[in-house]
């Protein structure tokens, strides 16, 4: 049926899919495949590009192949329209369409599928987005990739982005693996013979997979567990692939009485399976040379579930409750409760963070299994049962032992709550719960319970920081421009704002002041910066290319040239003219025709350009007033800010503003970082 379909797609896309975006779709076909999702899920692959704006072609593909085709095209377009960002902007929409996702869970694996290939796509061309969608997909679609088990998807995608965001820590370990890549070999096919003979006297047949770990694998173990290389346990790996679970306990048996396994390097993930529902056991062993060696156990239908995850399952079991689609219902649980978003500024911290957790499951006394993320506590399992057990609870058993209510939960535990109708809960539940579940119905019950607390906190704050800045506010600070400035920012009362302060959703900031009463801080004389206010948004310098005119120019996205610093222009593929900065990266590392290359300078005049800064520092509310000065100081202007958070989980600034030349950013981003509350300014 599967041969059949992909003959009438392609006949049938080839009159109204452009040749190029053919090609991709046929590339996210093959991907979809061999996830084995049915018609309708290839179909949908197949037409993914499909442009269905056009009413004859949206009818025609719903006559063909269904309606559930074009629901599941738009949809998909829908999500492709939002932007990850750092910023906020796009919360509501993107919680929207993921909110869908979850409705439409084969969806999800069309938009790995794409995502993987747009991603190969573009690192074969080195375009000039490539970064951008390699850092999507490490810190987005991989981890979600991951958390369903496919593990075709994550390990593409984490290997490309890897290369391409990493470059020198990739030839590094690239490097150092290619010198010991015979080394490596020689010890996994002795291992694999030596344990393929203790196998043949336990009459057990087996398949092996040999494999050396991954760079950024490697580079990830590396930086979590700050450990030197020759402690990596797992550099070399063997799948032993078997008949049956019994054989599979007889292996482990079998490895144990011959080679030495190190203590602590045992996971039993078939009788307790991941949340994604990966199952095998793994067991670490050394030989008599002092070779360590992971070994990985399992059967043929535990293999398939490992490389395709949960959707090996979806293909079998159509939108069954199992233990495999747990992840998507936290996910869905995640994005549904309003309180993980009260603080939009750290939703998207929330979200990456949600997707990125491995998971435990541990057990109730009548033997039924709760998914929990790794470091877990007895307060979060009870929140995962029911809200109100959480909140009454006193105590808990683990295994039959009392425990204090912030211990840390392993998978197989046997939880016992204790709880009481009068107990309530505690502020310092708040410093042991590890899941955003329990954590918002803690906030929750002391929101319900404390609300007029919590707006008296935010008013002393508030005025607190007015007393600071007396002076500016001097003859505008009433009432009415108070709440004008509060409605400006979607707040309906003063004490929906002053509660907003007290829980973290708004910033007690000069930032926020300057919102507010933004003519306090206007200078009326300053005809400059009035200037500077009434002229368009993003006027791009003109620039003067060698030997052509009347052909407009484009700014290289790779390298986001400023007006006065050196610049070349380059004429595309598509004959267009790009112009780069003279020291753009992307430029040195690729084989172009030199006779595209055409002398570029900037021309005379007035022009604005705008650009974006990530700015990292030790508090957002510190680097808000620094940079508002500063830009007060330089005479420019503030477009738009947002706060983000490093790898390293620094906070920081993504900063627009609006620059006259590269000597007008020069002088601003200098006087940022004299200031020692500011690590890091870079452009974006």
């Amino acid at each position: 049926m599967t041969l059949d379909i992909e003959n009438q797609l392609e006949s049938f896309a080839q009159s109204f899919i452009p040749t190029l975006d053919l090609v991709r779709s046929k590339s996210v076909f093959d991907e979809v495949k061999q996830l084995k999702l049915g018609d309708t899920a290839l179909a949908t692959a197949f037409l993914i590009n499909a442009d269905l704006s056009d009413p004859k072609t949206k009818k025609l593909v719903a006559e063909t192949f269904g309606q559930k085709v074009v629901d599941n095209i738009e949809l998909l377009g829908r999500i492709g329209k939002v932007q990850f960002l750092e910023t906020t902007k796009n919360i509501a929409a993107l919680r929207k369409h993921f909110i869908e996702l979850t409705e439409e869970v084969e969806i999800i694996f069309i938009k790995l599928a794409e995502r993987l290939c747009n991603l190969n796509f573009a690192d074969k061309e080195q375009h000039e987005d490539i970064l951008k969608l390699s850092e999507e997909a490490l810190y987005l679609y991989s981890p979600i990739a991951q958390q369903l088990g496919i593990r075709k998807f994550y390990t593409e995608m984490e290997d490309i982005a890897f290369r391409n965001l990493y470059p020198d820590d990739f030839k590094y370990l690239e490097k150092m693996i290619e010198a010991k890549r015979n080394v490596f070999n020689a010890k996994l096919n002795s291992m694999r013979h030596d344990l393929n003979k203790v196998l043949e006297k336990y009459s057990i047949k087996a398949k092996f997979q040999a494999r050396v770990k991954r760079p950024y694998s490697i580079y990830r173990k590396l930086n979590k567990q700050k450990i030197p290389l020759d402690k990596i346990y797992d550099l070399l790996a063997l799948r032993v692939i078997i008949d049956s679970v019994e054989h599979c306990y007889l292996t482990l048996g079998a490895v144990h009485s011959n080679w030495i396994p190190i203590d602590g390097r045992f996971r039993d993930w078939i009788s307790f399976p991941k949340a994604n529902g990966y199952r095998s056991i793994q067991t670490t062993v050394v030989t008599r040379n002092g070779d360590k060696f992971e070994i990985q156990i399992r059967t043929e239908d535990m293999h398939q579930e490992a490389e395709y995850g949960s959707s090996a399952h979806w293909a079998y079991k159509q939108g069954a409750q199992s233990t495999t689609n747990s992840w998507i219902v936290r996910l869905r649980e995640f994005l549904e409760n309003e309180e993980y978003f009260d603080n939009p500024y750290e939703v998207f911290d929330k979200l990456k963070s949600e997707m990125k957790r491995d998971y435990i499951n541990v057990l109730t006394p009548k033997g039924e299994i709760f998914s929990l993320p790794e470091g877990s506590t007895p307060l979060d399992y009870s929140f995962s049962v029911h809200t109100d057990l959480g909140y009454r609870t006193t105590g808990a058993r683990v295994n039959g032992k009392f425990v204090k209510l912030n211990t840390e939960l392993k998978s197989g535990d046997v939880i016992d709550i204790i709880s009481s109708k009068t107990s309530t809960p505690s502020r310092d539940w708040l410093k042991i719960v590890k899941t955003n579940r329990a954590r918002s119905k803690i906030l929750r019950w002391f929101k319900k319970n404390e609300q007029e607390v919590f707006i008296f906190e935010g008013k002393v704050a508030w005025e607190k920081l007015k007393t600071k800045n007396v002076k500016k506010l001097k003859g505008f600070d009433d009432e009415n421009k108070f709440k004008n400035g509060l409605n400006k920012l979607g707040y309906k009362s003063p004490d929906e704002f002053y509660y907003a302060i007290a829980n973290g959703s708004a910033k007690c900031s000069l930032f926020t002041l300057k919102r507010i009463y933004p003519d306090a801080f206007r200078k009326k004389e300053d005809s400059e910066r009035k200037s500077s206010s009434s002229h368009p948004k993003d006027v791009m310098p003109k620039i003067n290319v060698e030997g052509m005119s009347g052909i407009t120019t484009i700014l290289a996205k790779c390298c986001n040239p400023i007006k006065g610093e050196p610049v070349i222009a380059y004429i595309t593929k598509r004959s267009e003219l790009k112009i780069h900065s003279a020291n753009c990266q992307y430029l040195k590392t690729q084989n172009l025709d030199q006779s595209n290359f055409k002398k570029a300078e900037w021309t005379d005049g007035d022009s604005y350009q705008v650009v974006k800064l990530r700015i990292f520092g030790e508090s957002y509310s510190n680097l808000l007033s620094i940079v508002v000065d500063e830009a007060d100081q330089c005479k420019l202007r503030i477009m738009d800010s947002s706060r983000i958070i490093n790898r390293a989980a620094t906070t920081g600034l993504l900063l627009e503003i609006e620059v006259n030349d590269i000597n007008h950013l020069t002088k601003f981003t200098n006087k940022l970082k004299n200031h020692k509350a500011v690590e890091s300014v870079k452009s974006v």
